[in-house]
């Protein structure tokens, strides 16, 4: 192999991996919801679900998700839980009107994401009234919970991409050390009719 197709081979392959570490090390983002985003729905959900990009971890911190209601209440009746990319929390909803999710997970890259969405309700109102508080939910994860999430971590991904990286940077060394100690053949030639 000449210096040349071993230096853009090298190239071409810094430059995938450029293209997949950002990807890997990117946060979590909602890709669905029940109810969707910014919808009404006339039939009361008993839970409300987000949907993310990539898995929802369970640890240093379980998902937290408050759903308030147009009277200022919140109506969430238990504390949310991750399921893989799904998280969800069980509700009773109120009034007629528009509610707001608010939500904090942590991402498959270990970094917390935060953001809210809104739907509105326009069924018949129920008895529920909500608390005056969120519920309170515990905040850190019990030392023996195990991690929902059971995709691979981004960490093994950026680790393999490493390695990987380091393989084919050492491969092409030893083909370019080994290139300039050889001499070509019509070198040799020419040394062997001169003595």
């Amino acid at each position: 192999m000449t210096l040349r197709r071993a230096l853009l081979a090298t190239v071409a392959f810094v430059v995938a991996v450029c293209g997949v570490i950002p990807t890997a090390w990117a946060h979590d983002y909602l890709v669905g919801s029940n109810p969707k985003a910014n919808t009404a729905v006339s039939a009361a959900p008993k839970a409300v679900t987000l949907t993310f990009d990539d898995i929802v971890l369970s640890k240093p911190a379980p998902p937290q998700v408050t759903v308030k209601g147009p009277d200022g209440h919140y109506y969430e009746t238990g504390c949310a839980s991750a399921t893989d990319r799904v998280v969800s929390v069980p509700v009773d909803l109120g009034p007629t009107g528009k509610y707001t999710v608010t939500w904090r997970i942590v991402s498959a890259d270990g970094h917390p994401v935060s953001d809210s969405i809104s739907f509105t309700y326009d069924g018949k109102p129920s008895g529920a009234s909500g608390h005056a508080s969120p519920r309170e939910c515990p905040v850190s994860a019990p030392s023996a919970e195990k991690s929902s999430g059971t995709g691979t971590p981004t960490a093994a991904i950026v680790a393999v991409v490493v390695i990987l990286v380091v393989a084919v940077g050492g491969g092409a060394a030893i083909v370019l050390t080994r290139g300039r100690d050889r001499q070509p053949d019509d070198q040799e030639d020419l040394d062997d009719d001169e003595e």
